[in-house]
C-alpha cells in the first residue's frame, strides 16, 4: 500500500469541506501528486508532470514487442552539433524509465505534448509516424519552425537556453532529419505503441542549472532544467490560450480561483478533464469574448494542474451505460491525511482491478474497499458524486448530476428485494412465481449485495424499463436513467409512471420477439421490483392507490398437507386453489377490486392458454387473442364470458375436470363482484395499470399448473391427478 507524502498533502489538500465536483477532482490530483515517488528530487515542475499518462504504454516484460521507448540521443558536448552526433535508440518501455522523461501530457491527438517527451497514439503507430514523432522533438517542440513561441522565449531568456537552440539547429538540418528517418526504419521493426524522447550528453560545467555533479554524462529531459522550463512555459501558455485565435489576447488575469477560493493569477482556458468548459463554440455568441473566459471560469495554475493530475483516478470510476459516460466519484466531505491514504488506496485498487470481481460496479466495489480499509466512520461518511454525461459530437451534456449519493437508499431497496424473493409469498412454491436461473435479479440465490450492485450499476432499472436510448445515448427523461437516479437518491417513485414504463417494456419485448410471445421473465422481474419498492416505502401513490404499499406479512414457508387439502385428496386442483388464495391474501395491491379483477382475468387467460397449447396442441391461444398491450376496459367485458365458456367446453374433454377447468379462478372472480365488468366506464383504475396486472395474471396463470404440481410433490403427494400437462411450455423472456 502506497503511503502518501505528508508534505504534499499539507501543501495541496483543499482547505475546508469537499463540496463541489472541482474540489473532488482537485482532491484526486493531490492524491496522485502525493503518491509520486519523487524522493529528494522534488522540484517546481512536479505539478506539471503527468507520469500516469504513460502507464498504458509501458511493459514489465522487456521481451514484449509492442511497447517501445524511442530515444533521439544527441551528444552536445562539442562546439557545434553535427549529424553524426545524433542517433536513435529503440528499447522496450519499462516503468522505471517514466520518472526520467519529464512527461507532461497535452490532449489526445495533439501533434506534440507539453514536454519534449511525446506519447504516441493509444491505438499504435506505423514506422513512418514514429519518424515524425522523432523529428518533431527537434524541429517542432523546440520552436525551430516558429510554431511554439512560448518555448522559443525560454530559449531566448533561460541561462541554459543554448541547449534548446542547439536542438533547433539540428531540427533545421535535413541531413539530421534524414539520419533519424534512416535509423528509425532500421531499428524499429514492429508497429506498436511508442513514446519518443531525447537523451542529451552534456557537460554540467556548461549548465547554469545543474542537476548532477559529474562533468559529462547523459541526461533525460526530466533531469534538464531548461527543457522542463520549456514544458512549463508551453503548459501555461495553453492555460491561457487554448482554442483562442492568434489575434486574441491571452485569457489570464488576477481573480478568485473557483477551486481554492483564493485570490491568485487565474487562467480561463485550462484543460477540463470532463470537458464541461471550453471556449470552442464562443463564435456562436457575439457578446462572448473568449479572452475574457478567465472571469467566468477562473482557475489558478496549481488548481488547473491538480485537476489534470487527478484525471486517471476519476477515469477509473467511469462506466458506460445506455450510451452515457457515468462517473461515480467517492469522497469524504471532511478530509485529513489518514482519509486521504484510505481513499487513494481504494481508488488505486479499483484502477488496478484489485477490488471487485470484474462484475462489480465501481460504487459497490469502492464502498467495499472503504469497509475493508477504513473505519466505521469512514463508511458512514463516504459519499459519491454521480454524474452522467453524453457526448454530442464534442459537446458534453450533463444528463444527471447528484453530488452527495450514499448507498443507504439503494441498500434499503436491495433489502426489500431480498425479502420479496426469499421472505414473502411473491416467489416460491407456497404461492408465488418461480425464480429464473441466470435471470438477474430473480435468479435463485440472489443476494442483497447482488441486488445492490445491480441497482447502482443501472441493470436493475434496465431490466424493467423501456429501452429508449438512441445512437447518441440516453436523454435525461429516459426511463432506465430516471429510475436508477430515483433509487440512488431515495426519491419516491410515482406508481403511475412506473406502471406506464412497465407496460411500455412489455409491449417493446413483444414487438421484438419473433413469436410475439409474452415476456414472462421481464414481467416477473417487474413484479419483484414493484413489490420491493412498495416494501421499501418508495412508491408515491394517490389516496385511492394506497393499497399498493400495504402487505400482509406471510412468509414463503411450505404449508402442511392439511392446509392444502383439508380432509380431501392432495390434488393439483387443491394446490392451485391454495396457492392462488394465499397469493391474493398477501397482496395489498390486489385488495382493490378493479386491480384484482384484471389480475384474475389474466390468470384465467394464462391458464386457458396453457391448456390450449399443452393439452389441445393449439398454436394460437387466447393470449394471442387478448394480449396485455391490446387490452381495454371494453375488451375485458368480452374476455370473461368467452374464456369461461371455453373452460366449460374443455372440461368435458378431460377426465380429471368437473364442470369447468379452473373453478378456483372463477370462484375468485365471482367473489370479486363480476358485475363490475358490466360497467367498464365506471372503472377508476388507469388503463396502463389494468394492463400490467392483467399481464401479471397471465404470467401467473401460465405456470399455475406446474407450480401446483411441484407443490404437491414437495408435500409428498402421489395423486394420479397430479400429472403436469405443461412439459411442452417453454419459458419466454
Amino acid at each position: 500500500m502506497t503511503t502518501l507524502d505528508s508534505d504534499t498533502l499539507t501543501e495541496y489538500l483543499p482547505d475546508g469541506p469537499i463540496t463541489s465536483l472541482r474540489r473532488i477532482q482537485t482532491l484526486y490530483g493531490v492524491l496522485e501528486e502525493a503518491a509520486g515517488d519523487k524522493g529528494s528530487s522534488k522540484s517546481e515542475f512536479d505539478l506539471y508532470f503527468t507520469p500516469g499518462k504513460l502507464n498504458d504504454f509501458t511493459t514489465r516484460n522487456p521481451s514484449e514487442d509492442d511497447r517501445y521507448l524511442v530515444t533521439v540521443e544527441i551528444d552536445l558536448t562539442g562546439d557545434k552539433p553535427l549529424p553524426q552526433d545524433v542517433n536513435i535508440r529503440v528499447e522496450a518501455f519499462t516503468p522505471d524509465k517514466i520518472p526520467l522523461l519529464g512527461y507532461a501530457n497535452y490532449w489526445p491527438g495533439a501533434a506534440i505534448d507539453h514536454s519534449i517527451t511525446h506519447r504516441g497514439s493509444k491505438s499504435g503507430a506505423d514506422i513512418d509516424t514514429v519518424v515524425t514523432y522523432c523529428t518533431d522533438r527537434l524541429n517542432r517542440w523546440t520552436n525551430a519552425d516558429d510554431r511554439e513561441p512560448a518555448i522559443g522565449e525560454v530559449a531566448d531568456t533561460h541561462p541554459d537556453g543554448w541547449v534548446i537552440k542547439r536542438l533547433q539547429t539540428l531540427g533545421r538540418n535535413k541531413d539530421v532529419l534524414n539520419r533519424i528517418e534512416s535509423q528509425v526504419h532500421r531499428k524499429c521493426t514492429n508497429e506498436g505503441k511508442f513514446v519518443t524522447t531525447v537523451r542529451l550528453q552534456l557537460n554540467s560545467e556548461n549548465l547554469a542549472e545543474k542537476s548532477a555533479d559529474s562533468d559529462i554524462r547523459w541526461y533525460y529531459p526530466g533531469e534538464i532544467h531548461v527543457l522542463n522550463a520549456g514544458m512549463k512555459a508551453r503548459k501555461e501558455e495553453k492555460l491561457a490560450r487554448k482554442n483562442l485565435d492568434d489575434s486574441d489576447p491571452p485569457s489570464r488575469g488576477n481573480g478568485v480561483c473557483m477551486v481554492t477560493g483564493e485570490k491568485d493569477d487565474v487562467f480561463g482556458t485550462t484543460d477540463d478533464p470532463f470537458n464541461f468548459f471550453t471556449v470552442q463554440h464562443a463564435e456562436k455568441f457575439d457578446e462572448l469574448k473568449r479572452s475574457n473566459s478567465w472571469r467566468n471560469h477562473s482557475v489558478s495554475a496549481n488548481a488547473a494542474l491538480l485537476l489534470q493530475s487527478g484525471e486517471s483516478l476519476a477515469e477509473a470510476c467511469r462506466t458506460t451505460r445506455n450510451g452515457l459516460g457515468v462517473y461515480t466519484l467517492p469522497y469524504f466531505v471532511e478530509m485529513d491525511e489518514r482519509r486521504a491514504n484510505t481513499l487513494y488506496s481504494v481508488l488505486t485498487a479499483l484502477q488496478n482491478n484489485e477490488i471487485g470481481d470484474g462484475n462489480d460496479h465501481p460504487m459497490f466495489a469502492l464502498e467495499n474497499g472503504i469497509e475493508n480499509h477504513g473505519t466505521d466512520a469512514d463508511k458512514r461518511d463516504l459519499r459519491f458524486y454521480v454524474i452522467s454525461l453524453r457526448n454530442d459530437s464534442g459537446d458534453i451534456n450533463v444528463i444527471h448530476e447528484v453530488p452527495d449519493v450514499s448507498l443507504y437508499h439503494p441498500r434499503e431497496a436491495a433489502k426489500a428485494h431480498e425479502i420479496v424473493l426469499d421472505g414473502s409469498t411473491a416467489f416460491g412454491l407456497a404461492a408465488g412465481f418461480e425464480k429464473v436461473d441466470g435471470w438477474e435479479p430473480i435468479t435463485p440465490n440472489t443476494t442483497k449485495s447482488g441486488v445492490l450492485n445491480s441497482i447502482v450499476s443501472g441493470r436493475y432499472a434496465w431490466g424493467t424499463m423501456p429501452l429508449t436510448a438512441g445512437d447518441d445515448g440516453a436523454m435525461a427523461d429516459d426511463a432506465p436513467e430516471w429510475l436508477t437516479y430515483q433509487l440512488l437518491t431515495g426519491r419516491s417513485v410515482p406508481a403511475d409512471r412506473l406502471f406506464d414504463a412497465y407496460v411500455d417494456r412489455i409491449e417493446q419485448e413483444r414487438r421484438e420477439n419473433d413469436e410475439h410471445s409474452l415476456p414472462s421473465r421481464h414481467i416477473r422481474t417487474q413484479f419483484a421490483q414493484f413489490e420491493a419498492l412498495a416494501r421499501a416505502n418508495r412508491l408515491e401513490t394517490s389516496n385511492d392507490q394506497s393499497t399498493l404499499t400495504t402487505f400482509t406479512d406471510m412468509d414463503d414457508e411450505l404449508p402442511s398437507r392439511e392446509e392444502v387439502a383439508g380432509d380431501g385428496n392432495l390434488s393439483k386442483l387443491a394446490a392451485r386453489k391454495y396457492r392462488l388464495e394465499r397469493f391474493l391474501d398477501a397482496r395489498g395491491s390486489l385488495k382493490n377490486s378493479e386491480r384484482r379483477t384484471a389480475f384474475l382475468l389474466g390468470v384465467l387467460t394464462g391458464m386457458t392458454s396453457h391448456h390450449q397449447r399443452a393439452t389441445r396442441g393449439m398454436n394460437r391461444t387466447v393470449i394471442d387473442q387478448y394480449p396485455p398491450d391490446q387490452i381495454t376496459l371494453d375488451r375485458l367485458v368480452t374476455v370473461f364470458p368467452e374464456i369461461s365458456s371455453k373452460c366449460h367446453v374443455y372440461a368435458s374433454e378431460v377426465s380429471w375436470a368437473g364442470d369447468t377447468l379452473f373453478p378456483e379462478v372463477l370462484d375468485e372472480l365471482t367473489d370479486t363482484e363480476t358485475d363490475i365488468l358490466e360497467y367498464p366506464n365506471d372503472w377508476t383504475l388507469p388503463l396502463r395499470e389494468v394492463r400490467f396486472f392483467y399481464a401479471l395474471g397471465v404470467t401467473y396463470g401460465q405456470r399455475a399448473d406446474r407450480q401446483a404440481h411441484d407443490l404437491v410433490e414437495a408435500l409428498g403427494g402421489t395423486d394420479d391427478e397430479n400429472t403436469p400437462n405443461d412439459t411442452t411450455v417453454e419459458e419466454t423472456a
